[in-house]
Parts: C-alpha cells; sequence; structure tokens
C-alpha cells in the first residue's frame, strides 16, 4: 500500500511528541503579582507589608503615648488629692496668763487637735513678755490667753480662728478672760440667793442656782434669809419684790445664759438681773403668800360608770404647776355639793372648780377660755367635757350618762 508523498504517516506518537515539544517550551513563567488599589497604584506586596508595619508601630505608639498620657493624668489626680488631704504645716505661738481663773491655754488649743494641722513649731510666751506684747499690739489682741498660728494658714479653717494679716489669731477666748487693754478679768459673776425661811408654800430655788453655776464662773456666792437684816437690805436696794430671788451680779453678760436672763428677770442697778420666783412667792409688798390655790373635786357617788375626777388634780399640778394648798372632794348629793351645782349652774358631773391667786399663772388663764369660765366670784369651772373625750359623764338635767365617745375620723 503506497502513501502520500509528503503526507506524514498517521500516528499518535508523532502529535504526542510535537505537543510535548510544545509545553516544554511554552511553560508559564513564575512573576511577582502587582496588587493594584485605588491610590496604591504600583505597589508591591513586599512595600505594602512594609507599610502595614509603619502603620501598626504608630498605632502602637499612639496607644502608648495615651497610655501614658492617662497615668500622668491619674498620677496628677492623685498628687493632688493627697496635697488637698495633707495637714497643713504651721507654727503655734501662745500667749499666757497668771489668771487661775481664766480659760486654760490648753482649752484653746484642743481646736487644732484630730489632725485638723501640722504642727511644726510651739513657742510660749507669758503675756508681759516683750515679744508678747508686740504680738498683742500688732493683732489687735483683745483677750487673753491667746493663739496665733502662722504657715499654711490658707489652707487652715479652724473654728474660733480669724485672718489677721499674714496669721491666724484666736479672737472667741471665752469667759473667764483677762482684758488685754485693761488687764481686768471678764466673766466673774456673783449669786446672792434670797430665801425665806417662813414661807414653807415657797419653792426652793437650789436647782436654779446649781444650773446657773454650771452656766457661768461664779466667784462669790451667798445665801441670805429675809428675815436678816442683811436680807431685807439686799432685797431692798435692788428692788426685788418677789422672794425666793436670786440676784446675778458681775459680768454674767459675757455669757450666752446673761440675755436668757434679762428677758426673764429684771435689770437692776449696775446691770445686776433679780429673778423672782415663780407662784407661789412672798410679796415683799403686802406681805403675803401669792400664788396659793383651791381646788374643789365635785364628784357624783351615784355615777359609778363616769370618769375619775382625780385626773384635774394630776393635770392642774402636773402640766401647770399650780400650787393646791388645799384640795377637797365634794358629793353632788350632798348640801354642799348641790349648793355648788346650783351657784355656778353645773350642767354636767364630775367637775372640777378652782379658787385662789389663778390670775398668775398664765399658761392656765391662756387655755381656760377653751376648756371652761370663769365666774363673777373668780372660781374656774370645768365644762367642756369634749376636752376630755373618751370619759363618760353624767348630764345633769336629764340624768343620763353620756359616753363621751371620741369624734370619728372620716
Amino acid at each position: 500500500m503506497s502513501t502520500e508523498k509528503g503526507k506524514p504517516h498517521h500516528g499518535g506518537a508523532t502529535k504526542a511528541g510535537h505537543d510535548s515539544h510544545h509545553a516544554v517550551h511554552h511553560a508559564p513563567e513564575k512573576k511577582e503579582i502587582t496588587i493594584t488599589l485605588p491610590g496604591l497604584s504600583g505597589i508591591n506586596s513586599s512595600s505594602l507589608a512594609t507599610i502595614a508595619a509603619v502603620i501598626l508601630l504608630v498605632v502602637v505608639l499612639f496607644q502608648s503615648f495615651q497610655a501614658w498620657s492617662l497615668a500622668s493624668k491619674v498620677d496628677g489626680i492623685l498628687a493632688e488629692a493627697r496635697e488637698a488631704a495633707r495637714p497643713p504645716s504651721v507654727d503655734v505661738t501662745t500667749i499666757t496668763t497668771d489668771c487661775a481663773d481664766c480659760t486654760p491655754v490648753s482649752q484653746l488649743l484642743s481646736t487644732l487637735g484630730g489632725g485638723k494641722v501640722n504642727i511644726t513649731r510651739t513657742v510660749e510666751l507669758r503675756q508681759n513678755d516683750a515679744a508678747a506684747r508686740q504680738l498683742i499690739a500688732g493683732y489687735d489682741i483683745k483677750r487673753l490667753p491667746a493663739v496665733i498660728v502662722k504657715g499654711e494658714i490658707d489652707k487652715a479653717a479652724i473654728q474660733g480662728f480669724a485672718k489677721v494679716k499674714d496669721a491666724l489669731v484666736y479672737q472667741q477666748t471665752p469667759p473667764p478672760y483677762l482684758d488685754a487693754l485693761s488687764g481686768e478679768v471678764k466673766g466673774i459673776v456673783t449669786l446672792t440667793y434670797v430665801n425665806v425661811s417662813s414661807c414653807r408654800e415657797c419653792p426652793d430655788l437650789t436647782q436654779a442656782v446649781q444650773q446657773l453655776m454650771t452656766q457661768a464662773k461664779v466667784g462669790k456666792f451667798s445665801v441670805v434669809d429675809y428675815g436678816s437684816g442683811e436680807g431685807k437690805k439686799v432685797a431692798s436696794e435692788f428692788s426685788m419684790m418677789r422672794l425666793p430671788g436670786i440676784l446675778v451680779s458681775g459680768d454674767v453678760m459675757e455669757y450666752p445664759i446673761g440675755a436668757q436672763l434679762a428677758q426673764v428677770g429684771t435689770t437692776k442697778k449696775g446691770g445686776a438681773i433679780a429673778l423672782g420666783a415663780n407662784p407661789p412667792y412672798f410679796n415683799v409688798t403686802t406681805g403675803r403668800i401669792d400664788g396659793v390655790a383651791r381646788m374643789v373635786l365635785l364628784n357624783d357617788s351615784s355615777c359609778s360608770g363616769c370618769y375619775d375626777v382625780r385626773m384635774h388634780q394630776a393635770i392642774v399640778e402636773g402640766r401647770f404647776q399650780i400650787y393646791l394648798e388645799t384640795v377637797s372632794t365634794i358629793d353632788a348629793g350632798s348640801k354642799e355639793g348641790m349648793d355648788m351645782i346650783t351657784r355656778y349652774n353645773v350642767t354636767a358631773l364630775p367637775t372640777v372648780i378652782l379658787t385662789g391667786d389663778l390670775s398668775l399663772y398664765a399658761q392656765l388663764t391662756s387655755i381656760w377660755p377653751g376648756v371652761g369660765t370663769v365666774e363673777k366670784d373668780g372660781a374656774y369651772v370645768f365644762r367642756e367635757m369634749g376636752q376630755i373625750s373618751g370619759s363618760p359623764y353624767k348630764d345633769v338635767m336629764t340624768g343620763k350618762i353620756i359616753p363621751n365617745l371620741p369624734p370619728q375620723g372620716n
């Protein structure tokens, strides 16, 4: 069998060899890949890695700076807090006196205690020292003993001290104190108790005297009886009309109690204050005892369910402090009881009737119009049973027992 000339023989080997030859000479080459990003065209992966590393370094440095900045701020805040909490450092100078009755300088220094200040130096001066006199004049000190504080005074806020020039000066030295200008001791009080031993009804003012002694420095205390010549002289000289009484003289107005005494007492010559007893008391002008009262408990023995009339005595003596010379119980069924019912037009039983010097008891007279009446003869008759709600009573006209129940709420 012949073949065509120039025609290759049919066979897969020849084509395969050609393809293999083509593959050897035309295999794809390995090349660097160029990534194109908006604004980053032409930057290869190596450069991009470098940029990323730089950015990361910048971020780390920025965060480190922020952390350092925050730490610095915190340190600053803590430092300010520590400085604010630190007690101010001060130097203290005290000026003392030879006055045995005067307030001790230690009492003034106690205001600096409790960690309020850090005392770095203390100087003690006597009032007659040249340095002390210079300080007294320079800081216009009026009361001794005195305390002067220097140093970090702008940080110090101490009760009782006032800023004078470059220092804090204690200006509220309590009495007794030495007047820096006159050299006199101020704040010594004299008490004179004028008693009336013959008056058994009169109150004992010993407790009032003892209370006054706790409110002021008492340099002299004496007790005189009005029955003696000295007692009559004191009462006359200071116009003490109600006895027993207390005469307060001296420097009482140096104390807070002084203004209170001036309101309740009577100011006499030399600024002395006379305190007269509450009733009952001895009236120097008339020579009689004023403020004595008497009580009649008008009861109804036939009314076993009525309230206990003795409750009135407890109220009158306890709440109103009225001195009752006598307390008598009269039955409404007796002749005397019926006479009282008629005389005072009593409409409810039991009740109470008061007589005597009741006008001297201001608290009683102020409330009585709301609970009873004042009769022509001056007797005080209790009538308003609603004031003791819950206490049953008897209606005189009907003879019925009234429960007198408390008003019901809405």
